[in-house]
C-alpha cells in the first residue's frame, strides 16, 4: 500500500572538496545554496514479506534485496526421552522492485543449511550489491551445542544460486573479531577488525593487511561506486574528524582519501554520479564524482524519514533516490523524486534547532510530518558544525545565530541555557497556549511543576517528565523537615562521629552538590548584582573546605548504615525503587530534607526532562503549538507506567500513583505475600527488599512534591566562576578573603554584562 505525501526538502548543496589525501574543512555545513532549486518528494511503500525484523538491505541490478528474520521449527530430546519442539532463528532473502509492496522469497537461499545440522541461530549483519545484479551476504552462525561460531560471506545470483563463498575462519579471522566485511568489483574480500583491515583475493589468499587505528566499528567498510573498497577511519587532522580511505590491495597500501561530515554517522555505497553517501546530523550527503566534492542533499526529517532506521541509501538510474528502513517490525521502501517546488502545494515549514538530535525526538518529528501534510518540521542539527578542537562549536554557532536574529521556530531545550534565552526575550510564553488548549488546560498537567518552571508567571518550555533532586537523611539526625539552612546542616553535623561526612564527598564535590541550590541567593539578576562577599557564602566555603574525602572504594551505603554519613544525594523518578532504596539505607526510614537554602525554600528541586520551546519569532505559532502540545499529552493511556521519571501529564501521573499503591496480586487475583530482594551491584552492602511502597512512604512523597518550589537550572558560567575561585582556596593557594573578593568581582562583571 502506497502513501504519497507532499513532503519535500530543499535540495541543499554543500561545497567540500576532497583535496589529495586531506579533506577540506566545512565552513558552514547548514548553509542553503539553492543552486538547483529542486526538492525531494518521498513516496512510501510498506513492504509485504514473510519476515519479522529487517536486518539488512541493498539495491542491485534494479532489484531491492531484503534480509529478514526467519524461524525454523526443530526438535530435541528431553531428559526423559520425550520430544521437545524448539524454534531456530535464521534469515531469509527477499527480492522486489523499488517502490513495490510485494516481495518474494529467494528460494535458493537457505541460511539454516549453514548450521550443518546443529541447533542455533543465524544473523546477517551485511548485505551489498555485486556485479551483474548479484548480491553478497555476510552471515554469522552461532550453534548452541558448543561448536564454535562461524562467519560466511556468500554471493548469490538473482535466482538465489550461490556463486561464491568465503568462510572467514578458514582465512584466519575469528568469529567475533570481524567488525565489517565488504567485497570490491573484482570479487576481492575485505574484513576489518578493531585496529586492522585485511584484503584477500577471490581464492582467499591474503593480499595485504593495513593498520587502521580508530576505525569506526561495525559499519566501517563500504564499496564505492568505482568498485573500490574503502574504510571509514580517523582523519590525519587532530580534530576528531573522520574520512574514507580507499584500499589498494595490489600495492598493499591506502589510496585516495575522501571527506566525511564532522560527527558523521552511517556511510552507504554509491552508484551512478555518486561515489558514496553518508549521514551527518540530520542530513544526507553524497560525494559528487564529477565535481569532486560532498553535497548536502536533504534533511531526513524534512522528507519524513527516521535516519536511525535507514539500512540502505542508493541512486536509481533515473536520478531518484531509494532508501529502505526497518520501522521496528517489517520494512518500508521510500523513493525520493527530485521535483520542481512550483508544482507542489505550499507547505508551512518550521525550523527545529538542536545541538544533537536524539532518536526519540527524531521519531516524533517524523511522525508529526507524516500526520501533517500541510506543515513540516525541518531540523537544523548544530552538531554538524562539529566537535573538533572546540567541543562547543555547535553551541557557539547557535548562540551567534540567535544574537544575529537568525532565530528558529522551535528550540530543543537539551544542553541550552533556557533561562538566559527567556530573559533575552527569545522564547514564547506557552502558558496561554496550554490553558487555551481544549484538550489540555492546567488541570491536565502537574501544576506544582509547571508553577515552579514559570519565570515571572510565564512558561517557556514544554517537557514530558520531571525528577526530584533532593538529599535523604536519617530522621533522628535531620528531623522530618523538608527545608533547612547551612546553619542547620552544621548543627546536624555535630552529632556525627569523628571523621563523619555530610554527603560522602570531598571539598570540591560537596561544593558541587550544595551550590546549585544556593546560587540564586547570591545574585540579583534584575539588578545585575552579586553578593558573594556576604557571610553566608563564606560559611559555605568554610563548610566545604572542612569536608574530608571518603576512603577509596568505601560504599556510601556502608557509611550511612554505620552512621558515618549524614546524607545521600538522591534523584527521585519512580515510586517503587527510590522510596524503598533510601529508607533501607537509613535503617527503615529516611527524611528527604534536601540541600540547605538561605531563602527559606524547600531544599529539593524539580529537574525537567528534555523538551521543546517555541520562539517568540516563530513564523507560525499555531502550527508550532500542534507539535509542542504533544509533549503534555498522555503517553500511557492504558497499562502499566514504565519510566525513570515522573510524567508531567496528570492522568499518567495518577495512574502511576494508583499502580504503586495497588497490592501485588497472585495468579488468582488475590493479594500476594511473596516478595524478593536484590543487591545493588557491585556494592553488596545493601540488600533492597522487593516490595510495594507503604502508604506512609507515598504520603511522604506527596508532601515532598507539594513543598518543591523551584527547578534545577543553574547558570553554568556562574558556577564555573565560583568553582574556579573556590579551587584555589581549597588547595591553600588563596585566603578566604582573597577568594571571596575574586569571585565577587568576576561574578559581578558577568552579571552586569548579561543583565
Amino acid at each position: 500500500m502506497k502513501r504519497k505525501y507532499g513532503i519535500l526538502c530543499l535540495f541543499l548543496l554543500l561545497c567540500l572538496t576532497a583535496c589529495g589525501e586531506t579533506p577540506e574543512a566545512v565552513a558552514d555545513p547548514l548553509q542553503v545554496e539553492a543552486a538547483t532549486g529542486m526538492v525531494y518528494v518521498p513516496e512510501f511503500s510498506k513492504v509485504e514479506f514473510d519476515a519479522g525484523y529487517l536486518q539488512a538491505a541493498c539495491l542491485s541490478g534494479g532489484n531491492v534485496y531484503l534480509v529478514g528474520d526467519a524461524i525454523q521449527e526443530s526438535e530435541i530430546e528431553g531428559p526423559g526421552g520425550e520430544t521437545i519442539p524448539i524454534f531456530l532463528g535464521g534469515t531469509a532473502l527477499f527480492q522486489g522492485e523499488p517502490g513495490g509492496a510485494a516481495f518474494r522469497r529467494v528460494e535458493g537461499y537457505r541460511s539454516f543449511d549453514l548450521l550443518d545440522g546443529a541447533d542455533g541461530y543465524i544473523m546477517t549483519p551485511g548485505c551489498w550489491p555485486g556485479e551483474e545484479g548479484t548480491v553478497w551476504l555476510w552471515t554469522a552462525v552461532s550453534p548452541w551445542d558448543g561448536q564454535p561460531s562461524r562467519d560466511y560471506v556468500q554471493r548469490f545470483d538473482a535466482a538465489g544460486k550461490e556463486v561464491a563463498r568465503f568462510e572467514l575462519g578458514a582465512l584466519g579471522l575469528a568469529a567475533g573479531d570481524v567488525r565489517c566485511v565488504i567485497t570490491d568489483r573484482e570479487g576481492r574480500l575485505y574484513a576489518s577488525t578493531l585496529d586492522s583491515v585485511f584484503a584477500y583475493d577471490g581464492d582467499g589468499r591474503l593480499l595485504c593487511s593495513l593498520d587502521a587505528p580508530k576505525n569506526a566499528g561495525w559499519d566501517a567498510l563500504v564499496r564505492l561506486a568505482n568498485g573500490q573498497a574503502a574504510l571509514r577511519t580517523a582523519a590525519p587532522a587532530a580534530d576528531g574528524a573522520q574520512e574514507l580511505r580507499s584500499i589498494h590491495p595490489e600495492a598493499g597500501d591506502w589510496g585516495a582519501s575522501y571527506p566525511l561530515p564532522v560527527g558523521g554517522g552511517r556511510v552507504y555505497g554509491g552508484g551512478g554520479d555518486w561515489l558514496y553517501f553518508c549521514t551527518g546530523g540530520d542530513s544526507l550527503y553524497g560525494y559528487d564524482i564529477e565535481a569532486g566534492r560532498l553535497e548536502r542533499l536533504l534533511s531526513w526529517t524534512g522528507v519524513s524519514i527516521d535516519s536511525g532506521q535507514v539500512l540502505c541509501a542508493a541512486p536509481l538510474e533515473d536520478g531518484r533516490l531509494l532508501t529502505v528502513t526497518n520501522p521496528g517490525s517489517g520494512a518500508e521502501t521510500i523513493v525520493l523524486t527530485p521535483t520542481d517546488p512550483a508544482s507542489l502545494p505550499e507547505v508551512t515549514v518550521l525550523t527545529y534547532a538542536t545541538l544533537s538530535l536524539d532518536s526519540g525526538t527524531r521519531s516524533k518529528i517524523v511522525e508529526f510530518n507524516k500526520a501533517h501534510p500541510d506543515c513540516r518540521i525541518e531540523v537544523r542539527d548544530y552538531s554538524e558544525y562539529g566537535t573538533g578542537p572546540d567541543p562547543s562549536a555547535g553551541r557557539t554557532r547557535l548562540q551567534t545565530e540567535l544574537l544575529a536574529g537568525n532565530i528558529p521556530d522551535l528550540l530543543d531545550n537539551s544542553g541550552l541555557p533556557m533561562g538566559q534565552y527567556a530573559r533575552r526575550g527569545y522564547l514564547e510564553d506557552l502558558l496561554p497556549w496550554l490553558e487555551g488548549d481544549p484538550d489540555l488546560g492546567r488541570e491536565a498537567v502537574m501544576t506544582q511543576v509547571i508553577d515552579a518552571a514559570c519565570r515571572d508567571g510565564k512558561l517557556y518550555q514544554a517537557f514530558p517528565s520531571f525528577t526530584i533532586l533532593t538529599a535523604a537523611g536519617r530522621p533522628e539526625l535531620v528531623g522530618g523537615r523538608l527545608r533547612w539552612t547551612l546553619a542547620d546542616l552544621a548543627e546536624a553535623m555535630k552529632a556525627m562521629p569523628e571523621g563523619g561526612t555530610a554527603l560522602g564527598a570531598g571539598r570540591e564535590e560537596t561544593l558541587e552538590l550544595l551550590l546549585p541550590m544556593l546560587l540564586d541567593s547570591f545574585v540579583d539578576r534584575d539588578a545585575g548584582a552579586a553578593s558573594f562577599d556576604g557571610e553566608a557564602f563564606r560559611t559555605l566555603l568554610e563548610f566545604c573546605a572542612a569536608c574530608p574525602a571518603p576512603e577509596d572504594g568505601e560504599s556510601p551505603y556502608t557509611r550511612t548504615q554505620e552512621g558515618r554519613q549524614l546524607l545521600l544525594p538522591a534523584e527521585l523518578g519512580t515510586l517503587e525503587w527510590e522510596f524503598i532504596l533510601y529508607p533501607t539505607a537509613f535503617g527503615g526510614k529516611c527524611s528527604f530534607v534536601g540541600y540547605p537554602r538561605e531563602d527559606g525554600g524547600a531544599g529539593s528541586c524539580f529537574r525537567l526532562g528534555d523538551g521543546v520551546s517555541m520562539t517568540a519569532a516563530c513564523r507560525n505559532k499555531e502550527a508550532a503549538w500542534t507539535f509542542v502540545r504533544e509533549t503534555f499529552l498522555p503517553r500511557y493511556p492504558t497499562g502499566t507506567y514504565f519510566g525513570s521519571a515522573y510524567p508531567i501529564n496528570r492522568a499518567d501521573f495518577d495512574r502511576m500513583m494508583a499502580q504503586a499503591a495497588a497490592p501485588e496480586l497472585d495468579e488468582n487475583g488475590q493479594p500476594s505475600g511473596a516478595s524478593s530482594s536484590f543487591l545493588i551491584l557491585p556494592d553488596d552492602s545493601l540488600t533492597i527488599p522487593g516490595r510495594k511502597p507503604t502508604r506512609e512512604e507515598l504520603e511522604q512523597f506527596t508532601a515532598l512534591y507539594d513543598a518543591v518550589d523551584q527547578v534545577y537550572d543553574p547558570d553554568e558560567k556562574l558556577l564555573s566562576i565560583v568553582r574556579e575561585g573556590a579551587g584555589a582556596y581549597f588547595a591553600g593557594d588563596k585566603s578566604l578573603e582573597d577568594t571571596v573578593r575574586l569571585i565577587q568581582n568576576r561574578a559581578s562583571l558577568y552579571l552586569s554584562e548579561n543583565q
